[in-house]
C-alpha cells in the first residue's frame, strides 16, 4: 500500500452542500477500491493562479489516503469526466505505508497541537508585553 495526496479544485458557483457531495463521492470511490482515508480538508474558495475555463476562483479540497496503486486510475478517470472539477493532482507521498506508521504520525500531530496550545496559553499577550516595556522604561527614568 502507498500513501497519496489528492488535491482537486471545484467550481466556485457550487454551494457547500454540493461541494460536500462531490467530496463524499470521491471518498466512496477510494474506500470502494480498498483505500483508507487519513484526512480530508476543505481549504475553501481561493483565487486561481490563472483562469481555468473562464473561472478565476475555485474551492480547494485535499484528501490524504493510502491504498493500492491501481485505484488511482479509477479516481482520476472519474475526476476527468466530472464537469465540476476544474483541476486535480494526485501525488504519491510514501512508497510503502502501514497503519502502524499512521498511528505514530497521529500521536506526533497530537503532541504538536498540545505543545502549541500550552505555548499560546503561557505566552503573554501583546498588550501585556507593551505595558511591561513602558513600566520598565519608567523605572529606569526614576
Amino acid at each position: 500500500m502507498r500513501r497519496y495526496e489528492l488535491i482537486f479544485i471545484v467550481q466556485q458557483e457550487l454551494n457547500e452542500e454540493e461541494v460536500k457531495a462531490i467530496t463524499e463521492r470521491y471518498l466512496q470511490i477510494i474506500t470502494a477500491q480498498k483505500g483508507t482515508i487519513i484526512k480530508t480538508e476543505d481549504w475553501g474558495k481561493r483565487r486561481l493562479a490563472y483562469d481555468i475555463n473562464k473561472q478565476s476562483k475555485g474551492t480547494y479540497i485535499l484528501v490524504d489516503f493510502y491504498g493500492p496503486g491501481s485505484m488511482i486510475r479509477e479516481i482520476e478517470r472519474n475526476l476527468k469526466i466530472d464537469d465540476n472539477i476544474l483541476k486535480f493532482i494526485t501525488v504519491k507521498t510514501k512508497d510503502s505505508f502501514n497503519s502502524e506508521s499512521l498511528e505514530e504520525e497521529r500521536k506526533k500531530e497530537q503532541l504538536l497541537q498540545e505543545s502549541q496550545l500550552t505555548s499560546e496559553e503561557s505566552a503573554p499577550s501583546p498588550n501585556q508585553e507593551a505595558t511591561g516595556e513602558v513600566n520598565d522604561s519608567e523605572k529606569e527614568g526614576e
